[in-house]
């Protein structure tokens, strides 16, 4: 039913609902088509959030939506001084995710991430780590902010956070010691 009413969903009735099936793991195939092509329609009327929603819920999914993602992309471009930390990351993890490059948006990640990288968790930090390295985007000054912000909160990361900020670098090819030294420091305190 939900299929058939879907143009009647807003940009947070369309989010909501495809981050709570992403949530429980519920595919909907049928659904998420009908979502995909729904939001592109809307994306401009989107906040911030809906739109990081909207592509972390298909990326945790696996689901591919090219337009949908072009529609993002080109949307998320344009206006990502309005997203916050926890956007930014999500947004280009669930690009680096499905594989899907999008230069002009990673491009904008960067720029605002470096001037929003006080405002990131262990998390954030690690997911935009690891997306930029995992599409290869190469984004020196964006891994520069990173390595000081996590340097300062290395103690809040989790195992998983330390693991992906290693091989994000690694991956990079980025040289970063005092990282390294804090994370192995890190490490041997938390393996005894």
């Amino acid at each position: 039913e939900s299929e058939q009413r879907i143009g009647t969903f807003n940009p947070q009735d369309l989010s909501n609902t495809a981050w709570s099936f992403a949530t429980l793991g519920v595919r909907a195939p049928q659904l998420f088509d009908a979502i995909a092509r729904e939001s592109a329609q809307q994306v401009s009327n989107f906040n911030a959030q809906n739109l990081a929603n909207i592509v972390w819920t298909y990326a945790t999914l696996g689901v591919r939506a090219p337009q949908l993602f072009d529609a993002i992309a080109r949307e998320s471009t344009q206006r990502i001084g309005s997203f916050n930390g926890q956007d930014l990351a999500n947004t280009s993890w669930a690009f680096a995710t499905l594989g899907i490059p999008a230069p002009q948006l990673f491009d904008a990640i960067a720029r605002e991430s470096e001037q929003r990288i006080g405002t990131f968790n262990p998390q954030d930090l690690s997911n935009t780590a690891w997306s930029f390295a995992t599409l290869g985007v190469r984004a020196p000054k964006l891994f520069d902010a990173i390595v000081r912000e996590s340097v300062q909160h290395i103690g809040s990361f989790t195992a998983q956070n330390l693991t992906n900020t290693v091989w994000a670098y690694a991956s990079a090819g980025v040289h970063a010691p005092e990282l390294f030294d804090a994370i192995a420091y890190e490490s041997e305190q938390r393996i005894g």
